[in-house]
């Protein structure tokens, strides 16, 4: 049966008749309510844990802020290692599922270092060389060309240790798919190089939404938390 926003809160504390308990008139979305449900994640029963941990995640696509302000509160007040291990998953879960894919240009690539003529004087820079263009991506649609040659991502340079290209997919990689990229391109040599700057609006990256990028913006986001908890705390020592 599929879970709605609407329960028998009773019917929770109580634990029994889940099944029939769901769909009925009753808004869970409150801060009474949602710590029954963090109660029930220690419950003896692994069904009844487990589908009170489903009904929180549906809650965290109601009302995400809500849920999860709620959850962390509670995580570190308890006590229950259990109930502490499904808070902490559910939270990763509703933040995860509330991230958009890595961006994505589409484009192999080189390290290729370039002397440039800037303003009459020469000067060495890091640089990506486009190897080839993948169809229909975000590097095709902008018009981006094999040859061509990136300088800078978004007005900066890459730095002068490492390989430009790695910086560039870690950059890329930490955007979105739908956020806007400006990449410094020359295009061709001598006296034919055509600089250009050239907007891009990242796709999405084909296999989808790294595990990694979930549980490195859950740990931003519960680090966060903790020390937004940890101020609250000391500013009450402090309060005559």
């Amino acid at each position: 049966m599929l879970l709605t926003n609407r329960v028998i809160v009773l019917g929770i504390i109580a634990l029994t008749s889940w099944t029939s308990g769901f769909g009925q008139d009753v808004d869970i979305l409150n801060s009474n309510n949602l710590k029954n449900l963090f109660n029930s994640l220690g419950h003896e029963s692994y069904e009844v844990r487990q589908k009170t941990q489903n009904l929180i995640l549906d809650q965290g696509k109601i009302n995400k802020d809500l849920v999860l302000n709620e959850s962390f509160e509670f995580y570190i007040k308890t006590k229950d290692p259990e109930v502490k291990y499904r808070l902490r998953s559910s939270m990763l879960e509703i933040i995860g599922g509330n991230l958009k894919p890595e961006g994505f240009i589409g484009i192999r690539m080189v390290d290729a270092p370039m002397r440039i003529n800037n303003d009459g004087e020469i000067e060495n820079i890091r640089a990506v060389r486009i190897l080839s263009v993948v169809p229909t991506t975000a590097a095709s649609k902008a018009g981006l060309r094999p040859g061509d040659q990136i300088t800078r991502l978004d007005g900066e340079k890459f730095p002068n240790q490492g390989l430009a290209y790695v910086e560039l997919s870690k950059y890329i990689r930490a955007k979105s798919s739908g956020e806007n990229v400006k990449l410094s391109v020359t295009r061709g040599f001598g006296v034919n190089m055509k600089k250009m700057d050239i907007d891009i609006k990242l796709g999405e990256r084909p296999e989808g939404l790294g595990s990694n990028r979930k549980v490195e913006a859950f740990n931003e986001w519960f680090q966060k938390n903790l020390e937004k908890n940890e101020k609250k705390l000391s500013d009450n020592l402090k309060s005559p």
